[in-house]
Formats: structure tokens, sequence, C-alpha cells
């Protein structure tokens, strides 16, 4: 199982170049679960899966995998 819990990240913050990518997200996956990522450039996609494979680390929330 993997649980995203309220997710953030926002890249250069406090200054003028300061962008959110991930605002408030949260998922959870069951085993066997299938999931599609869609959305248009710039909307977060490769950020969600940096967060997940921990390329990434979140501004803000908790990633658990099984439970850890």
């Amino acid at each position: 199982m993997l649980e995203l819990r309220h997710i953030s990240k926002t890249f250069y913050p406090g200054t003028v170049h300061e962008k959110t990518a991930l605002q408030d997200l949260s998922l959870t996956l069951q085993t066997g679960d299938f999931v599609t990522i869609l959305g248009s450039n710039g909307a977060g996609k490769s950020t969600f899966l940096d967060i997940v494979l921990a390329l990434a680390t979140p501004t803000q929330g908790d990633i658990s995998v099984y439970g850890m």
C-alpha cells in the first residue's frame, strides 16, 4: 500500500521565482491498483513521481509504504 497525505511541493519558496507544483495532494493505493497519471505540461506529473520515488522531498505532507 502507498499512501500520500497532504503532499505539497513548492520550488524556490519566498522568491520571485516561487512555483507550486503540488498542493495538498492525498492518495491511497492498494496492492494491485493500476494508476495512470495524466496532465498538461507543468501540471506536476514528474514532481509527483520524483516524490513517490524519493528523488525529491515534499515541502509538506507524509508518505508511507505499507504503513511505514
